[in-house]
């Protein structure tokens, strides 16, 4: 077959890419004739922009275009700027694309028009495109002759542009540049330039776009010029930011939301994390229903490392001495007890925010649909990540972050480190973390059941490993206090509530294409949602069962307790019941801090938060050695039983004194040695009529 009977498609194939040169101009009637000179027996088409010059540069260029038919003049009224040309010229690449005039693999070369650029260099350039496979090449500047403080700030820039690029970028505001055409007009769409920002922002476009971008042809500057300045750098350093954002947010923008929403919509995700982060880590002791029990085992465990040589499977200081040390979060509670001598406290909330953080990473990872951040913020808005975040479910969240973590490991087969956090998960909540992995092995089965081996592989070792794990949970007091009902009930109801966010990826995954289409339809009820969650699991609706609420959101931990830690009537090492509200039990963590030992461990199931008779109450502070009670203003607010009218009878029958009386009336501490003295400690809690 001759070539002239080939379709159009081989035609197309076979011929050389066409080099096409863009040269932006602003009075530049000195050097621009050589270099149009110089460029026209390199390319096969010109694109000069004059850009509202002032001199005789258009004068000129359009002299110079006569008789030749491969020069294409654009021309300002007024000067736009070297971004604005640029655009000018790259639109009209996207035009002449679009209707076949050039080709995707064309090349688009840039070159400044005051002579600074050797065409010399050119075939380097192009090579670096159409032989090493990148799709644009921006030349390496040789700034050698330039003075520090631009080398300086050039180095800098490029810094910073290597950031929100992805890649490593040398010399970002160089001019002389090869794109091919498809990939140049494809990043387009995401910018469009202020003054010199045009070189800086496609230079972050295309690898976020996924193109493959060279920076590293170095080449000489035969003619040292700049007309950049600081302020100029600044905005180009917010322009990369901005670029950046553009292509994060933009290229996944449903198509039933308006343009403007870009900037707005996806936002709202990054602020909330932000906000999380911030809020959690403004004070070292965050208020939340499950926060004192992080807090309290990792500087329990740290203080046996550091100060006492013993890596304690017991806390002495809770539970009369029976909790167990690693019920949960073995892995975060050993790390936040090694850093705690450097952080104190804030080293459970540094490891808080990380895990909220690092699960949203983790979750696109898994299931990279949750790169897009119009969907992220569907995964925010669950009122059960919400709660989990704010009621400081650290275990919880660590366990979320090490499932999608695994997922991400087992689907490449990287089967060791899929034990390994398999391990990690379930060990730091064995039971989440045992029904999202049993989940995600169904889900696996049913997708493709030749994963069964793979899944055999890494799920005997990990299940030989967590022996010991569900050993020490089982050994929960709170667990054979509580009762089989109560255990059961509150397990299904978290098992329900928090495999919501553990599943979520898989559901937006599957939901992607229908959300794309309807994403206003389906924001309403997610914000309805999450708002409904709010109220409803931030206790702001107040009844006797009501959840403990988001005390920490805009509240800090206050010592309340400080004169009394330093008066006579303290007593380190004696047993004390502390009663306070679940979202702020700060005052129990200050107790063992001071070297007193808790009757109960922090599980609401061990704190008996209940209507007594003096029966009861009697065989329950017996078997529990209570000493002092000490009693929350707080406390009586919010749960209203009758424990302290009871502490109070006892006072008035001798069977109990007052050892302390806040100044303030915050809390009054109880003496009821007395009382205790008297019952007869039965052998288990099951003894008690409760």
């Amino acid at each position: 077959m001759s070539i002239a009977e080939r379709p159009a498609e081989a035609l197309r194939e076979v011929r050389p890419p066409r080099r096409v040169a863009v040269v932006p101009v602003f009075n530049e009637e000195a050097t621009v004739v050589a270099v149009l000179d110089e460029l026209e027996r390199l390319v096969d088409e010109i694109i000069v922009v004059d850009d509202g010059s002032v001199d005789r540069s258009r004068e000129l260029i359009l002299e110079w275009s006569l008789n030749r038919k491969n020069i294409y003049p654009i021309l300002f009224d007024r000067n736009q700027g070297l971004s604005a040309a640029y655009y000018a010229a790259f639109r009209d690449v996207g035009a002449r694309l679009k209707f076949g005039q050039l080709q995707p693999d064309d090349l688009i070369i840039t070159v400044d028009a005051d002579g600074q650029h050797d065409p010399a260099d050119l075939d380097r350039l192009v090579a670096r495109v159409t032989d090493d496979g990148y799709d644009a090449a921006v030349a390496r500047r040789d700034l050698s002759g330039y003075s520090p403080l631009k080398r300086t700030g050039n180095n800098l820039l490029s810094l910073w542009s290597s950031l929100w690029a992805g890649t490593r970028l040398f010399d970002v505001e160089s001019g002389f540049r090869v794109f091919k055409a498809g990939p140049l007009v494809d990043a387009l769409r995401f910018y469009k330039g202020y003054r010199y920002s045009e070189t800086v922002e496609v230079a972050v476009v295309l690898p976020r776009l996924g193109y493959r971008l060279s920076n590293d042809v170095l080449v000489p500057v035969p003619v040292q010029r700049s007309r950049t300045s600081i302020r100029d750098g600044v905005i180009d350093s917010l322009a990369m930011v901005g670029a950046w954002w553009r292509v994060f947010a933009g290229r996944w923008k449903p198509a039933d939301m308006p343009a403007w929403s870009v900037y707005v919509v996806p936002l709202l995700a990054i602020i909330a994390i932000l906000f999380a982060a911030g809020d959690i880590l403004r004070t070292s002791l965050f208020l939340g229903a499950d926060s004192m029990i992080s807090y309290t085992h990792t500087w329990y465990l740290s203080d046996q490392i550091f100060h006492h040589g013993t890596f304690p499977m017991h806390v002495a200081s809770l539970d009369s001495g029976e909790a167990i040390m690693f019920p949960y979060a073995i892995a975060p509670y050993v790390l936040g007890a090694l850093i705690f001598p450097a952080f104190g406290s804030w080293s459970v909330s540094l490891l808080m925010v990380l895990a909220v953080g690092g699960t949203v990473w983790a979750a696109g990872l898994a299931r990279p649909v949750m790169r897009d951040p119009w969907l992220i913020l569907f995964f925010v808005l669950n009122p059960f990540l919400i709660d989990a975040t704010f009621a400081f479910q650290y275990a919880t969240v660590w366990c979320a972050f090490f499932f999608f973590l695994f997922v991400w490991s087992f689907e490449r087969r990287r089967l060791i480190a899929a034990a390994a956090l398999l391990w990690l998960c379930v060990s730091s909540q064995p039971v989440i973390g045992a029904v999202a992995i049993a989940g995600y092995g169904a889900y696996s089965l049913i997708r493709a059941r030749s994963s069964l081996r793979d899944l055999a592989l890494v799920g005997v070792p990990a299940g030989i490993a967590l022996i010991p794990i569900f050993w020490m949970t089982s050994q929960t007091q709170s667990l054979g206090e509580a009762g089989v009902g109560t255990w059961l009930h509150d397990t299904g109801s978290s098992i329900l509530s928090r495999s919501t966010f553990l599943a979520a990826p898989f559901l937006l995954t599957a939901a992607a294409p229908w959300l794309r289409r309807n994403y206003r339809l389906a924001l309403v009820p997610a914000l309805a949602a999450m708002l409904a969650g709010i109220v409803l699991l931030g206790g702001f609706i107040r009844y006797r069962h009501a959840p403990a609420g988001y005390f920490g959101v805009v509240h800090t931990s206050s010592d309340v307790y400080a004169e009394y830690f330093a008066s006579p009537q303290f007593q380190p090492g004696a047993h004390y019941r502390v009663l306070e509200p679940s979202e702020r039990e700060d005052g129990m963590y200050r107790f063992v801090r001071h070297g007193a030992v808790l009757s109960n461990e922090f599980f609401t199931e061990s704190t008996f938060h209940r209507w007594w008779s003096q029966e009861q109450y009697g065989c329950y502070t017996s078997f529990k050695g209570v000493d002092f009670v000490v009693v929350e203003q707080a406390w009586e607010d919010r749960l209203h039983t009758n424990e302290e009218p009871l502490l109070q009878e006892l006072v008035a029958g001798g069977d109990a004194r007052v050892s302390y009386a806040d100044p303030g009336g915050r809390f009054t501490v109880y003496d009821i040695r007395p009382f205790v003295s008297r019952q007869q400690k039965p052998e288990s809690l099951s003894q008690c009529p409760l």
